[in-house]
């Protein structure tokens, strides 16, 4: 197996610069364990029952919901302690990546230019982007996902995505081995036994985490991911020479990743949906059909919080990240019914279903939008 726990592409704090980093897990370990556990208690004992007395109904909506909470002092401290841990996860990870930056830049270009994984790193500099993507830093990432790149060099965005996605996961109490696509592929062993995709495509691969966990379970697979941050691709490319894993990647939009028809036996996608827009859901699911070999297979996994079944102060508590955490789509994303997109698409009724993806260490589940051709 592949170690990707450490590489030369990953910032390596100094003693007190891991110090506050693990401050920072360990509170935001707290809020996410006992603060969060509190809260339907907070919402059965004191908000739903004030909002009630107040307009003489239950809340009705989320929105309601939310108004209901927010009345009470310990909701509102939760949620402003909620954001300064954010906030404070990123300066205490910005320490780190602005002091190694010089040498996470030569490194990058030094094992770029060597290729001596094989795998491969396309860039387009014409690629029309959402301009949100420009002007909101999303989940507080400072820089977002495409910085400046003057020198056409940067790779900050993949250092900041890998290194806060590390810390926020163990903070959710997810292991560092709990890898979105482990649990994917471990889905897929016992849906396809035996089955070996020949190419495989990761859209939205962001700093290439999942991307460099399909080779070394289907090694004779031809790997490709795309992602629309130049930064973000040249930290994924020189991380995934690093540590000698071959992956093609490709600046490309999801909606119109421009592959020949019938290009991919496995379609991936690991936290895309809550980060784009409708409109752009749907032409990943046109693209997706479009992309699919006949008995291909897509998974296209995203976080467990879908609204149906979701009891009001779930979906309130839900909203945080959308108002409080720089996710424009978060609320697009939990409303959505992406399996009927994908039939509206053109997939059979019957090769589009939903599941419960179990994490491989962590506690709870991924949801997977599955549909094959």
């Amino acid at each position: 197996m592949i170690d990707q726990s450490s590489h030369e592409m990953l910032a390596k704090p100094l003693p007190d610069e891991e110090a506050r980093q693990r401050f920072v897990l360990s509170l935001k370990r707290h809020i996410g364990g006992p603060m969060r556990d509190a809260t339907p208690v907070v919402w059965a004992r004191e908000a739903e029952p004030a909002f009630s007395a107040r307009v003489r109904r239950a809340p009705a909506t989320r929105e309601e919901a939310e108004a209901a909470l927010d009345a009470t002092r310990f909701h509102r401290f939760a949620k402003a302690l909620n954001r300064t841990g954010q906030e404070m996860m990123w300066q205490a990870i910005g320490e780190t990546i602005y002091r190694e930056e010089g040498r996470i830049r030569a490194a990058a270009a030094r094992l770029s230019s060597q290729k001596g994984a094989g795998g491969t790193l396309e860039l387009d500099p014409d690629l029309a982007v959402d301009p949100i993507y420009k002007h909101c830093f999303i989940h507080l990432q400072p820089e977002g996902y495409l910085p400046p790149d003057p020198d056409g060099d940067s790779v900050v965005a993949g250092a900041f995505y890998e290194s806060g996605g590390r810390l926020y996961s163990m903070g959710r109490g997810i292991t560092a081995g709990d890898s979105k696509a482990l649990a994917a592929i471990a889905w897929l062993r016992a849906y396809r036994p035996g089955w070996e995709p020949r190419n495989i495509l990761d859209m939205g691969c962001a700093a290439g985490g999942a991307s460099t966990v399909y080779p070394a379970h289907f090694p004779n697979a031809e790997v490709h991911a795309i992602d629309l941050g130049a930064s973000m691709l040249r930290y994924a490319h020189a991380r995934a020479e690093s540590i000698g894993v071959p992956v093609h990647f490709h600046q490309r939009d999801a909606g119109k990743a421009g592959f020949a028809d019938g290009s991919f036996d496995l379609i991936v996608s690991h936290n895309l949906f809550h980060e784009i827009s409708d409109a752009k859901r749907r032409e990943v699911a046109a693209e997706t059909l479009r992309l699919l070999a006949p008995g291909g297979l897509a998974i296209h996994q995203d976080v467990d919080l879908l609204f149906r079944g979701k009891a009001l102060w779930e979906e309130a508590e839900c909203a945080y990240d959308f108002y409080h955490n720089n996710e424009p789509f978060w609320l697009t994303y939990v409303a959505c019914d992406f399996a009927s997109e994908l039939r509206d698409a053109g997939f059979d009724a019957a090769s589009v279903s939903e599941h419960k993806v179990p994490k491989t260490a962590g506690p709870g589940f991924w949801h997977a939008f599955v549909a094959e051709k």
